[in-house]
């Protein structure tokens, strides 16, 4: 079971999102995807669905209009499957 962390930076338009995971509650690693923000959102869905645990997914968000340090459930995430519509939602 693992441990994730989101991190998304930028604005509205053009963001980044920043994947890590852990599976001790300390050290985070950072999970490398190719292509652009929406295939790697898909690519971390199915990460989270396959070794997600019961765990909330915490969320960092430093975009230049809000700024969110919060958790999310796993399966409130894994039904937004468009990166635009979570990256609104947060």
């Amino acid at each position: 079971m693992k441990l994730y962390k989101i991190r998304v930076t930028g604005d509205k338009e053009n963001f980044n999102i920043e994947y890590e995971y852990s599976i001790n509650f300390v050290d985070y690693i950072k999970i490398e995807y190719q292509g652009s923000e929406q295939e790697k959102y898909q690519k971390f869905l199915q990460e989270l669905e396959q070794n997600g645990g019961m765990h909330p997914i915490n969320v960092k968000v430093k975009m230049k209009t809000k700024f969110v340090d919060r958790a999310y459930l796993k399966n409130e995430i894994i039904k937004i499957k468009d990166v635009n519509d979570f990256i609104n939602r947060l």
